[in-house]
Protein backbone atom coordinates (compact mmCIF):
# COMPACT_ATOMS: atom_id res chain seq x y z
CA UNK A 1 0.00 0.00 0.00
CA UNK A 2 1.33 3.30 -0.70
CA UNK A 3 2.58 5.36 2.34
CA UNK A 4 2.95 8.65 0.91
CA UNK A 5 1.81 10.86 -2.00
CA UNK A 6 2.06 14.28 -3.44
CA UNK A 7 -1.09 15.58 -5.30
CA UNK A 8 -1.54 18.71 -7.61
CA UNK A 9 -4.64 20.53 -7.93
CA UNK A 10 -5.15 23.28 -10.19
CA UNK A 11 -6.44 26.75 -10.07
CA UNK A 12 -10.62 27.32 -11.57
CA UNK A 13 -12.52 29.56 -13.15
CA UNK A 14 -16.08 28.80 -11.88
CA UNK A 15 -19.82 30.13 -12.99
CA UNK A 16 -18.79 31.37 -16.53
CA UNK A 17 -20.79 33.99 -16.84
CA UNK A 18 -24.44 33.07 -16.52
CA UNK A 19 -23.76 29.46 -15.15
CA UNK A 20 -23.80 30.67 -11.35
CA UNK A 21 -22.53 27.75 -8.94
CA UNK A 22 -22.97 25.18 -11.81
CA UNK A 23 -20.51 25.86 -14.38
CA UNK A 24 -16.90 25.87 -13.76
CA UNK A 25 -13.12 24.96 -15.79
CA UNK A 26 -10.12 24.22 -14.59
CA UNK A 27 -6.74 25.90 -15.52
CA UNK A 28 -2.81 24.26 -16.40
CA UNK A 29 -1.85 26.35 -13.30
CA UNK A 30 -1.35 27.77 -10.94
CA UNK A 31 -2.39 25.33 -8.30
CA UNK A 32 -2.01 24.04 -4.81
CA UNK A 33 0.31 20.63 -3.99
CA UNK A 34 -0.62 18.45 -0.97
CA UNK A 35 1.97 16.01 0.36
CA UNK A 36 0.44 13.31 2.34
CA UNK A 37 1.49 10.58 4.53
CA UNK A 38 -0.32 7.63 5.65
CA UNK A 39 0.03 7.26 10.01
CA UNK A 40 -1.51 5.10 12.70
CA UNK A 41 -4.67 6.03 14.45
CA UNK A 42 -7.57 8.02 12.43
CA UNK A 43 -6.46 11.72 12.39
CA UNK A 44 -6.19 13.97 10.04
CA UNK A 45 -3.55 16.43 10.86
CA UNK A 46 -1.92 19.49 8.45
CA UNK A 47 1.78 19.74 9.81
CA UNK A 48 2.78 22.38 6.89
CA UNK A 49 1.31 25.34 4.79
CA UNK A 50 3.50 27.06 2.88
CA UNK A 51 3.65 29.30 -0.34
CA UNK A 52 4.12 33.02 -0.82
CA UNK A 53 1.34 34.69 -0.55
CA UNK A 54 -1.07 34.84 2.56
CA UNK A 55 -1.67 31.12 4.32
CA UNK A 56 -5.28 29.88 5.30
CA UNK A 57 -5.07 28.95 8.92
CA UNK A 58 -3.97 25.39 9.54
CA UNK A 59 -6.88 24.19 11.91
CA UNK A 60 -9.63 21.78 11.49
CA UNK A 61 -11.79 24.54 9.36
CA UNK A 62 -8.81 24.12 6.28
CA UNK A 63 -10.19 22.45 3.56
CA UNK A 64 -8.09 20.16 2.62
CA UNK A 65 -8.32 18.78 6.65
CA UNK A 66 -11.89 18.50 5.59
CA UNK A 67 -12.16 17.14 2.64
CA UNK A 68 -9.41 14.60 3.58
CA UNK A 69 -11.29 13.91 7.26
CA UNK A 70 -14.49 13.45 4.89
CA UNK A 71 -13.27 11.40 2.58
CA UNK A 72 -11.53 8.88 5.20
CA UNK A 73 -15.01 8.92 6.78
CA UNK A 74 -16.39 7.58 3.35
CA UNK A 75 -14.03 4.87 2.64
CA UNK A 76 -14.59 3.98 6.36
CA UNK A 77 -10.05 3.21 6.11
CA UNK A 78 -8.39 2.47 9.11
CA UNK A 79 -5.22 4.83 8.62
CA UNK A 80 -4.31 8.55 9.69
CA UNK A 81 -3.05 11.16 7.49
CA UNK A 82 -0.66 14.11 8.02
CA UNK A 83 -0.66 16.84 5.04
CA UNK A 84 1.43 19.46 4.06
CA UNK A 85 -0.09 21.60 2.20
CA UNK A 86 2.29 24.39 -0.72
CA UNK A 87 -0.11 27.26 -1.88
CA UNK A 88 0.61 28.09 -5.10
CA UNK A 89 -2.64 30.30 -5.25
CA UNK A 90 -3.79 33.14 -3.23
CA UNK A 91 -6.34 33.63 -1.16
CA UNK A 92 -9.70 35.49 -2.21
CA UNK A 93 -8.42 35.66 -5.85
CA UNK A 94 -11.12 33.75 -7.25
CA UNK A 95 -9.44 31.46 -8.97
CA UNK A 96 -10.79 28.59 -6.56
CA UNK A 97 -7.59 28.51 -3.86
CA UNK A 98 -9.82 26.72 -0.72
CA UNK A 99 -11.45 24.49 -3.41
CA UNK A 100 -7.64 23.32 -4.76
CA UNK A 101 -6.62 22.17 -1.53
CA UNK A 102 -10.07 20.44 -0.70
CA UNK A 103 -9.06 18.44 -4.30
CA UNK A 104 -5.22 17.93 -3.87
CA UNK A 105 -6.04 16.57 -0.45
CA UNK A 106 -9.12 14.48 -1.37
CA UNK A 107 -6.89 12.72 -4.29
CA UNK A 108 -4.04 12.03 -1.88
CA UNK A 109 -6.37 10.47 0.93
CA UNK A 110 -8.10 8.34 -2.29
CA UNK A 111 -5.03 7.31 -3.82
CA UNK A 112 -3.10 6.28 0.15
CA UNK A 113 -6.69 3.80 0.21
CA UNK A 114 -5.77 2.32 -3.20
CA UNK A 115 -8.09 4.54 -5.27
CA UNK A 116 -11.17 3.01 -4.59
CA UNK A 117 -12.92 6.18 -5.83
CA UNK A 118 -13.60 7.67 -9.21
CA UNK A 119 -13.00 11.75 -9.24
CA UNK A 120 -16.43 12.64 -9.46
CA UNK A 121 -17.16 10.47 -5.95
CA UNK A 122 -14.73 13.10 -3.99
CA UNK A 123 -16.58 16.40 -5.71
CA UNK A 124 -19.51 15.88 -2.54
CA UNK A 125 -16.90 15.83 0.24
CA UNK A 126 -15.21 18.57 -1.34
CA UNK A 127 -18.18 20.87 -1.95
CA UNK A 128 -18.75 19.95 1.98
CA UNK A 129 -15.24 21.11 2.65
CA UNK A 130 -15.72 24.18 0.77
CA UNK A 131 -18.34 25.39 3.15
CA UNK A 132 -15.78 25.39 5.90
CA UNK A 133 -14.25 28.24 3.71
CA UNK A 134 -17.34 30.46 3.25
CA UNK A 135 -20.42 28.73 4.45
CA UNK A 136 -21.57 27.47 1.49
CA UNK A 137 -21.19 23.57 -0.05
CA UNK A 138 -20.78 24.89 -3.43
CA UNK A 139 -18.84 22.65 -6.16
CA UNK A 140 -18.23 24.72 -9.17
CA UNK A 141 -14.74 24.81 -8.17
CA UNK A 142 -14.09 21.49 -6.51
CA UNK A 143 -15.90 19.70 -9.49
CA UNK A 144 -13.00 21.05 -12.54
CA UNK A 145 -10.16 20.62 -9.08
CA UNK A 146 -10.50 17.12 -9.53
CA UNK A 147 -11.90 16.50 -12.94
CA UNK A 148 -10.47 19.18 -15.55
CA UNK A 149 -12.17 20.55 -18.40
CA UNK A 150 -15.26 22.27 -18.24
CA UNK A 151 -17.90 20.67 -15.58
CA UNK A 152 -21.15 21.04 -15.07
CA UNK A 153 -22.53 20.93 -11.57
CA UNK A 154 -26.50 20.19 -11.37
CA UNK A 155 -25.51 19.13 -7.25
CA UNK A 156 -22.30 18.32 -5.26
CA UNK A 157 -23.00 14.64 -6.12
CA UNK A 158 -23.95 14.45 -9.65
CA UNK A 159 -21.89 16.21 -12.25
CA UNK A 160 -21.13 15.60 -15.81
CA UNK A 161 -18.02 16.80 -18.15
CA UNK A 162 -18.68 19.08 -20.86
CA UNK A 163 -17.59 17.58 -23.98
CA UNK A 164 -15.46 20.43 -26.42
CA UNK A 165 -13.88 20.01 -29.61
CA UNK A 166 -12.69 23.29 -29.20
CA UNK A 167 -8.98 24.39 -28.06
CA UNK A 168 -9.80 27.53 -25.90
CA UNK A 169 -7.95 29.41 -23.94
CA UNK A 170 -8.81 31.94 -20.45
CA UNK A 171 -6.70 35.10 -19.57
CA UNK A 172 -7.20 36.19 -16.05
CA UNK A 173 -6.06 39.16 -14.53
CA UNK A 174 -6.56 39.09 -10.65
CA UNK A 175 -6.59 42.97 -8.77
CA UNK A 176 -4.13 43.45 -5.94
CA UNK A 177 -6.92 43.31 -3.21
CA UNK A 178 -8.68 40.14 -1.80
CA UNK A 179 -12.33 39.63 -2.10
CA UNK A 180 -13.64 37.00 0.34
CA UNK A 181 -15.89 34.34 -1.07
CA UNK A 182 -17.61 34.39 1.71
CA UNK A 183 -18.42 38.37 1.08
CA UNK A 184 -19.12 38.05 -2.27
CA UNK A 185 -21.87 35.33 -1.90
CA UNK A 186 -23.45 37.41 0.84
CA UNK A 187 -23.90 40.01 -2.08
CA UNK A 188 -26.12 37.73 -3.62
CA UNK A 189 -30.01 38.14 -3.09
CA UNK A 190 -31.74 34.50 -1.96
CA UNK A 191 -34.49 35.64 -4.10
CA UNK A 192 -33.82 36.42 -8.09
CA UNK A 193 -36.49 38.25 -10.22
CA UNK A 194 -37.97 35.40 -12.55
CA UNK A 195 -36.88 37.42 -15.60
CA UNK A 196 -33.26 37.18 -14.34
CA UNK A 197 -33.53 33.70 -13.43
CA UNK A 198 -35.13 32.67 -16.98
CA UNK A 199 -32.18 34.93 -18.80
CA UNK A 200 -29.68 32.75 -16.63
CA UNK A 201 -31.12 29.60 -17.38
CA UNK A 202 -31.16 30.57 -21.32
CA UNK A 203 -27.67 31.87 -21.96
CA UNK A 204 -26.08 28.86 -19.55
CA UNK A 205 -27.78 26.31 -21.66
CA UNK A 206 -26.48 28.69 -24.70
CA UNK A 207 -22.90 28.51 -23.43
CA UNK A 208 -22.77 24.58 -22.52
CA UNK A 209 -24.43 23.96 -26.53
CA UNK A 210 -21.79 26.37 -28.08
CA UNK A 211 -19.05 24.22 -26.24
CA UNK A 212 -20.18 21.43 -27.27
CA UNK A 213 -20.68 22.25 -30.95
CA UNK A 214 -17.74 24.23 -31.43
CA UNK A 215 -20.14 26.93 -32.02
CA UNK A 216 -18.16 30.41 -31.68
CA UNK A 217 -20.34 33.11 -32.97
CA UNK A 218 -22.97 31.56 -30.28
CA UNK A 219 -20.17 31.46 -27.66
CA UNK A 220 -19.96 35.51 -28.37
CA UNK A 221 -23.30 36.20 -27.60
CA UNK A 222 -24.39 34.17 -24.47
CA UNK A 223 -21.68 35.17 -21.63
CA UNK A 224 -24.08 37.68 -20.40
CA UNK A 225 -24.78 37.24 -16.16
CA UNK A 226 -28.07 38.91 -14.37
CA UNK A 227 -27.33 37.25 -11.10
CA UNK A 228 -24.09 37.51 -9.98
CA UNK A 229 -21.80 40.10 -11.92
CA UNK A 230 -24.63 43.41 -11.43
CA UNK A 231 -24.17 42.27 -7.74
CA UNK A 232 -20.46 41.59 -7.37
CA UNK A 233 -18.91 44.39 -10.25
CA UNK A 234 -19.06 47.14 -7.63
CA UNK A 235 -16.77 44.97 -5.48
CA UNK A 236 -13.81 45.44 -8.06
CA UNK A 237 -12.58 48.27 -8.77
CA UNK A 238 -12.19 49.16 -12.59
CA UNK A 239 -14.77 46.08 -13.50
CA UNK A 240 -16.85 47.55 -16.61
CA UNK A 241 -13.36 48.95 -18.43
CA UNK A 242 -11.47 46.05 -17.34
CA UNK A 243 -14.57 43.94 -19.27
CA UNK A 244 -14.68 46.60 -22.08
CA UNK A 245 -11.07 46.02 -22.89
CA UNK A 246 -10.86 41.72 -22.93
CA UNK A 247 -14.08 42.63 -25.46
CA UNK A 248 -12.47 45.15 -27.88
CA UNK A 249 -9.39 42.91 -28.19
CA UNK A 250 -11.20 40.13 -29.01
CA UNK A 251 -12.62 37.64 -26.54
CA UNK A 252 -15.32 35.48 -26.64
CA UNK A 253 -16.86 36.69 -23.13
CA UNK A 254 -15.85 37.95 -19.99
CA UNK A 255 -16.64 38.19 -16.22
CA UNK A 256 -15.61 37.53 -12.83
CA UNK A 257 -14.11 34.44 -12.06
CA UNK A 258 -15.88 32.76 -8.96
CA UNK A 259 -16.34 34.91 -6.39
CA UNK A 260 -13.90 37.55 -7.60
CA UNK A 261 -11.96 40.14 -7.88
CA UNK A 262 -10.39 38.10 -10.73
CA UNK A 263 -11.95 38.98 -14.38
CA UNK A 264 -11.42 36.19 -16.79
CA UNK A 265 -11.78 36.36 -20.56
CA UNK A 266 -12.78 32.96 -22.44
CA UNK A 267 -10.63 33.04 -26.16
CA UNK A 268 -10.84 31.03 -29.79
CA UNK A 269 -6.93 31.07 -29.39
CA UNK A 270 -3.90 31.59 -27.29
CA UNK A 271 -3.00 35.03 -29.18
CA UNK A 272 -6.37 35.93 -28.36
CA UNK A 273 -6.03 35.75 -24.83
CA UNK A 274 -2.87 37.11 -24.81
CA UNK A 275 -4.06 40.31 -26.25
CA UNK A 276 -6.89 39.84 -23.81
CA UNK A 277 -4.47 39.89 -21.14
CA UNK A 278 -2.72 42.92 -21.91
CA UNK A 279 -5.99 44.53 -22.49
CA UNK A 280 -7.15 43.98 -19.60
CA UNK A 281 -4.05 44.61 -17.36
CA UNK A 282 -3.58 47.93 -18.79
CA UNK A 283 -7.42 48.78 -17.75
CA UNK A 284 -7.03 47.23 -14.60
CA UNK A 285 -3.77 49.61 -14.01
CA UNK A 286 -5.78 52.87 -15.32
CA UNK A 287 -8.38 52.35 -13.55
CA UNK A 288 -6.82 51.59 -9.79
CA UNK A 289 -3.13 52.71 -10.38
CA UNK A 290 -2.10 49.08 -9.63
CA UNK A 291 -0.61 46.47 -12.14
CA UNK A 292 -2.94 43.10 -11.51
CA UNK A 293 -1.12 39.58 -11.70
CA UNK A 294 -2.16 38.01 -15.27
CA UNK A 295 -1.82 34.41 -16.57
CA UNK A 296 -3.00 32.81 -19.46
CA UNK A 297 -3.79 29.15 -19.56
CA UNK A 298 -5.70 26.72 -21.97
CA UNK A 299 -8.52 24.96 -20.14
CA UNK A 300 -6.53 22.01 -18.68
CA UNK A 301 -7.50 18.45 -20.07
CA UNK A 302 -7.00 16.81 -16.15
CA UNK A 303 -7.56 17.78 -12.54
CA UNK A 304 -5.64 16.78 -9.81
CA UNK A 305 -3.16 14.14 -10.38
CA UNK A 306 -0.19 12.58 -8.61
CA UNK A 307 3.18 14.55 -9.50
CA UNK A 308 6.51 13.71 -8.36
CA UNK A 309 7.87 15.47 -4.93
CA UNK A 310 9.04 19.24 -6.33
CA UNK A 311 7.78 19.00 -9.30
CA UNK A 312 4.75 21.62 -8.48
CA UNK A 313 6.23 23.76 -5.78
Amino acid sequence: MTQHVTVFAPATVANLGPGYDILGLALESPGDTVHARRTGGDAVVLTRISGESELPPAGETNTAVVAARLVLERLDQPFGVELELHKGLPLGSGLGSSGASAAAAAWAVNLLAGSPLEPHQLVEPCARAEAAACGSAHADNVAPALLGGVVLVRSPDDVSAVRTGLDLFVAVVTPRLQLPTREARQAIPTEIPLVDAIHNCAHAASLVLGLVTGDLDLLRRVMVDRIAEPRRAGLIPGFAATKQAALAAGALGSSISGAGPSLFALCASRADAESASKAMAHALQRETGRLPAVLVSPIAARGAHEVTPGERE
